[in-house]
């Protein structure tokens, strides 16, 4: 992940990453219904109480072993505010292959910040998300996206080493 080194966690950064936490359920919720609903809408109808509930459900299981998944969340330094969050999930497998893929359920962000930030914030998660798969033994990492701007995005899991088919990237760990 060389061309992102630049993003690694610094000093500069205004926000702190940390394992999600039972009281940051309902701000993930929140973000996700303010900043991505919209993309859903069209096909599914969004329930926050069953989204509650498996965001719930990761953070007791990821407390108990940091193994199973990693729910993981961005908050401002000075007023605690989520910025971003994101989940990333283990067990998947390919039906031609016998390696286990870890898959990206979410990774979500405050869309008002600066388009810098979310550049760093994104970079930062894939970054995480490698990280997590090199210390569980995850041979593959796969990403997708359902959002339909989602140039930025993909362009970062290319600079990451991810290789790119449509909206899904995959990268050997």
């Amino acid at each position: 992940m060389t061309e992102l080194d630049r993003f690694l966690p610094s000093t500069r950064d205004t926000w702190t990453w940390h394992m999600a936490r039972i009281m940051d359920v309902p701000d993930i919720v929140h973000m996700a219904q303010t900043h991505f609903q919209m993309e859903i809408e069209s096909v599914f109808t969004p329930d926050p109480h069953i989204y509650s509930k498996n965001v719930a459900l990761a953070v007791v299981e990821q407390s108990f072993d940091a193994s199973k998944c990693q729910l993981i969340v961005a908050r401002d330094n000075q007023t605690k505010q989520l910025r971003a969050y994101s989940w990333l999930c283990r067990g998947h497998y390919m039906m031609y292959a016998a390696e286990e893929c870890a898959a990206a359920s979410f990774a979500h962000m405050d869309m008002r910040l600066p388009l810098r930030t979310r550049i760093t914030l994104m970079a930062q998660i894939l970054q995480q998300w490698h990280l997590w798969c090199q210390v569980w033994s995850i041979p593959i990492l796969i990403s997708s996206t359902i959002r339909e701007d989602q140039q930025g995005f993909i362009n970062l899991h290319r600079a990451a080493g991810f290789a790119v088919r449509g909206s899904m990237a995959w990268v050997r760990v």
